[in-house]
């Protein structure tokens, strides 16, 4: 007997069948994007703008709602629909101006890199067009946004709980909870992030954690990013307190291992420009040039003092950069990269850009500093490719000091067909080499991060790293009760070298995992990923650890080809 025959014998089991499945897929709700022709519409006024959101329950594939009942609209109210001014605050064209084919284009990419909305239809109304105006139909289908978590790592639980779409306004609230079995130690953290206020494309966000040692963090960031080729300012704000008890020996060879406690307060300023320079077949921007400047006020309320930092590494310090930086930059809608069937905005372009600046410590001693960056990504028959490279460094006396370079990089193969499943390889790298860098055990870096190694313990630290990865992402042909499994496994090498040490020839550290997205279009609860991750000897004591749902499979390095805020060169993650 089929479940939807069984749900209709009594008003409970209707209900639980609705409030879960859908009456048609979400791939239904929202029509393919179609080619827009430049000469039909390009240039005439747009008259109207009609928004259309469709909420999880008791809508077909025309959006038209069909024999509502009572647990239709109970249903729909645990989702908060998408407010028509949360979409039209990602519009990048209104009501008067003129029709602009990437205008449309670069909305659609916006409203579907959001996390409340899956598919997004962006297309001029035929029947209403004439000669010199023409109305948009905006059309998208809400995700469900309220997304429960579950994380086990040896003798740590977690569990965690965030809604994407608060109240519609396509705001983001989060809250996690951990805990350590062995210690009976706590980590709890809850945030709120208000993207787009307003419709500027400025997101603000607030967190505050605390975590199993009791160090506390709480920040407030508000910024606004050079989101679109055709975006002409940005510039953001991100104010910081924490308090962290940390262990500082005054080398690495150090068995006696001091605990301090540091406060930090951080304000941090950096605002930009950009200067659009052509337009593709005089129809698309791709080619800027952005002008940026940053200044950082990192101020120590309490720091170690000199017998545990003779190098005065923690000390309050004002940061001034500025960079001008040349981008080209396009995006190739793929599909079957990381997700199901589904339309994925995939950058590549050109990036080049030049910074300087200096740090100016406050016992007066100051360093000048210089960087250069550059990216490239390109689509060929051997696949997508995307790398870039940094290097940059500190002068104490006219000669370099704490030097870094980096180089990322990321490649998927073509989608390939295995006759049971469709198949894609991903490889990327991370290399960091640090030089003139100061003996203290603080000017080093590690490989723990949350998509690299997270249960290595943050005092195993080295000089430079470098980390391989590989991931097979499988979508298999045939569902089952409408669900589609996409089970992925990845494997990944890093080494860690300690000063005169040869990077491949320290101790070889490996991770392997299993994992699978379950995607099922009925569903208003649609996806669901698993993932099983082993370590087989973290340091010190050796010892292998597994963790459970702790790892996604979009967790690849990629440069975005836009200009960004001027930063030091990242070494220390």
């Amino acid at each position: 007997m089929k479940i939807e025959d069984f749900s209709k014998r009594r008003k409970a089991s209707k209900f639980l069948y609705r409030l879960i499945f859908r009456n048609t897929p979400d791939s239904a709700a929202v029509p393919e994007r179609r080619k827009i022709s430049a000469e039909d519409y390009q240039g005439k006024i747009i008259r109207n703008i009609y928004i259309t959101s469709v909420d999880p329950l008791g809508y077909n594939s025309d959006m038209q709602k069909k024999d509502t009942r009572w647990y239709d609209d109970f249903g729909n109210r645990l989702h908060w629909k998408t407010r028509n001014f949360a979409v039209r605050g990602y519009l990048l064209f209104k009501k008067g101006s003129r029709f602009d084919v990437q205008k449309i284009y670069e909305s659609e990419r916006l409203l579907r890199n959001t996390s409340f909305i899956n598919r997004v239809s962006i297309l001029p109304v035929d029947s209403t067009s004439t000669k010199d105006s023409v109305d948009i139909a905006v059309r998208v289908l809400d995700s469900w946004s309220l997304r429960p978590s579950v994380e086990f790592s040896g003798k740590k639980f977690g569990i965690g709980l965030s809604e994407g779409n608060f109240l519609g306004m396509g705001h983001e609230i989060s809250m996690l909870y951990r805990t350590d079995f062995s210690d009976k130690r706590n980590y709890t953290s809850a945030g709120y992030v208000a993207n787009n206020i307003y419709g500027s494309y400025i997101n603000a966000e607030i967190l505050g954690e605390k975590d199993f040692d009791n160090n506390e963090n709480v920040f407030f960031k508000a910024a606004r990013d050079f989101y679109s080729p055709l975006t002409r300012w940005a510039g953001g704000i991100n104010i910081d307190y924490f308090k962290r008890s940390i262990y500082i020996p005054v080398n690495l060879n150090d068995d006696d291992l001091p605990l301090a406690t540091i406060k930090v307060h951080n304000q941090d300023f950096w605002g930009g420009y950009q200067f659009q320079l052509s337009r593709e077949n005089k129809e698309k921007i791709t080619d800027n040039i952005g002008v940026s400047a940053r200044f950082q006020n990192y101020i120590y309320l309490e720091s170690p003092g000199e017998e545990i930092d003779p190098n005065n590494f923690f000390r309050s310090y004002n940061l001034f950069l500025a960079s001008v930086g040349y981008t080209q930059r396009k995006f190739y809608v793929d599909r079957f990269v990381v997700r199901y069937n589904l339309p994925e905005d995939i950058p590549y372009g050109t990036s080049l850009s030049v910074t300087g600046g200096y740090i100016r410590m406050r016992q007066g001693s100051s360093y000048p500093y210089a960087a250069l960056s550059a990216g490239y990504g390109f689509f060929s028959k051997a696949g997508y490719f995307n790398y870039k490279a940094e290097y940059g460094s500190f002068f104490r006396e006219k000669k370099n000091y704490r030097s870094t370079f980096r180089f990322d990089g990321t490649y998927y193969s073509p989608l390939e067909d295995w006759k049971f499943a469709k198949a894609r390889h991903f490889i990327s790298h991370t290399l960091v080499i640090g030089s003139q860098r100061s003996p203290s055990y603080v000017d080093r870096i590690n490989i723990t991060a949350q998509d690299e190694f997270p249960p290595y313990d943050e005092n195993y630290l080295g000089k430079n790293k470098l980390v391989l990865r590989y991931q097979l992402q499988l979508f298999v042909n045939k569902s089952w009760k409408n669900f589609h499994f996409n089970p992925y496994f990845i494997t990944a090498l890093g080494w860690l070298s300690q000063d005169e040490q040869q990077l491949l020839k320290t101790k070889t550290n490996t991770k392997f995992g299993l994992g699978v997205m379950i995607y099922n279009p009925y569903l208003a609860f649609n996806r669901f990923q698993l993932s099983f991750v082993f370590y087989p000897s973290v340091p010190f004591d050796n010892n292998s650890v597994f963790e459970l749902n702790s790892y996604k499979n979009y967790y690849m390095p990629f440069n975005n080809f836009r200009i960004e805020e001027p930063n030091i060169v990242n070494y220390r993650n």
